[in-house]
Formats: C-alpha cells, structure tokens, sequence
C-alpha cells in the first residue's frame, strides 16, 4: 500500500510544482519503481492513455469497479495533461480522504482552489478534512465559504452545526441543522444531530422530539436510541432510558450507560445500583463499570 501512495505523492508533487504548460505525455517511465511490484495495473500501463479524456475514461471505469487505487493513477495521469480540471483534483482528494491520505486530500483540494477559488465541492472536501484533523477554526472557514456557493451542501452544514455544538453556540448549530434538513428534511443523521443541540442546551422536551422523529425515519439509527437514552436519564425515567438503551446496547452496557449519568446528576445511591447491575450482568467483562464504581466512591468520600 505504501508504494502505491508513493505513485501518487511522486504524481501530485508533479501537478503541485507549478508547472503551467500541458504536457504531451502522461507520467515517464519510472512508474515500476515508483509503483513497485507486479500487477494489472503495470500492464494496463503498456497501453497508457492518449490524452486526458481517455484518461479520465479508465478513471471512472475503475472507480465505479471499486479499484480506489487505479481509479487514482489515471485521474492523476489525465492531470499530466491537463492540470487544472477542478473536477478532477477534487475527485483525487475525495479519494484520499477516504483512505485516510489526508496529507493528499488536502493538496488535491488546494490545488484545485488554486484553479478554481469558489470550487464548493472542493471547500466541502477540504473543510471535512480540516474538521477531521480537529482543525476547527479553519473547517469552519472552508465550510462556510462551500455553502456560500452553494448552499445545497447539506455535509458543510451539518458539519458547521457539529463545529458550533463543540464551541458551545447551540443555537447557531441548530440554524446549521434547519439548514441541512430543508436538504434533506428526512435524515435520520440530521434529525439526530439538531436533537443533540436541544439537548445540550437544556430543552429535553424539544430533544426527546427530535429523536422520535429520527427513529421514525430510520428504527435503526443507533446514536438516535443512545440520545434518547441520554435525555430520558436526564429527566430521571430510568426505566424508560433503560429500554432505550437496550435496543442498541447488552443489557450491562445498558445499565453502565444508566449510571454515569446517574453520577454526573449527583444521584449517587442510583448510580452504585447501576453499576452493581452491570457488574453482576457481565462480571468477567464489564470492567468499565468497575472503573465507574471506584470512581463514585472516590467522589463520595472528597
């Protein structure tokens, strides 16, 4: 794996010196040794494309295969022919971000910006990226400037929404979540996520709501039964957050989770009943709930 990422870093250097002209030629012969080791893509290569769009052709024909890496040699070979099609660069960077090449991802996408500053789909990618790496100031930055070109772009919204919850501003994630879900006003994941905010600013009610509505749009959206879990243990219906839980958790993970809460509420008898629960289900496994119990009584005896 690490040979093929040398292909492609050797490449994108290449694309990235800044050079302006056009090549007549895709990449020269040192491809073997920078590829290293045998494979259908070295013989694919004795019949190299001919210009960027047959390139492009075999680019999309191994994407659509599922062959990630061969998908990446000929978006980056058609490059050598003409390096400043956005739309291929960003095709290159949503790639690496998926194979977690975020160092790649992000030369793609400022290369492409470079071509093309108001390139949304390469802000979105870019700001994911950065928001990925925990880069929040500038995620948010690259997201914001995506949605002001197109503010269909419901992933930059969504993501804006999670970097606002993180800073502690609920309400302007909110306006973030209302924003993504006139895009998609069924997503579970959406739905969840505006719930999460009603949460964290002390409306249970409104949260409760909304992970209702979330579970109507998919029963099976685990993080939705966690959250509602959360805000029925919040407003002390254990029995009911319990159920909660269990949908999506074995019962002693179920009355760990029950617990915690029931400590960080204060409610500490509950929460040593929780815990013993737990341990007596699962006496081998549930070390977490051990870790919890010492930790509830070392907050007793402060």
């Amino acid at each position: 794996m690490k040979t093929r990422t040398f292909l492609i870093v050797s490449a994108l250097i290449l694309a990235l010196g800044g050079c302006t002209t056009v090549s007549n030629k895709p990449v020269g012969p040192g491809l073997r040794q920078l590829y290293g080791g045998e494979s259908t893509l070295m013989q694919e290569v004795r019949d190299r494309p001919v210009d960027a769009a047959s390139a492009l052709r075999r680019a999309e024909a191994a994407a659509q295969r599922g062959n990630r890496d061969e998908a990446l040699y000929y978006y980056v070979v058609s490059l050598e022919f003409d390096d400043k099609i956005p739309a291929t660069l960003d095709r290159i960077g949503e790639i690496h971000a998926e194979k977690g090449n975020d160092e790649l991802a992000v030369a793609a996408y400022r290369l492409s910006l470079q071509n093309a500053p108001k390139d949304a789909a390469a802000l979105l990618g870019l700001g994911q990226v950065q928001f990925r790496r925990g880069q929040l100031p500038a995620a948010a930055e690259s997201l914001a400037a995506a949605v002001a070109v197109d503010p269909s772009l419901w992933r930059a919204h969504n993501t804006l929404g999670l970097i606002a919850d993180r800073g502690g501003d609920h309400g302007a994630a909110m306006g973030h979540f209302q924003n993504a879900l006139k895009v998609l006003p069924d997503s579970a994941q959406l739905l969840n996520n505006l719930g999460y905010s009603h949460y964290l600013s002390g409306d249970m009610a409104g949260a409760l709501d909304l992970f209702d509505s979330a579970l109507r749009a998919d029963p099976k959206y685990h993080p939705a039964w966690l959250n509602k879990g959360l805000a029925l243990a919040r407003q002390g219906d254990d029995e009911a957050a319990l159920k909660a839980f269990g949908r999506v958790l074995e019962p002693a993970d179920a009355y760990n989770n029950l617990g915690y809460i029931q400590m960080m509420a204060g409610h500490n008898d509950a929460a040593q009943e929780s815990f013993e629960k737990a341990i007596s289900l699962s006496p081998t496994y549930h070390e977490l709930a051990h870790q919890n119990l010492v930790r509830l009584r070392a907050r007793e005896t402060q």
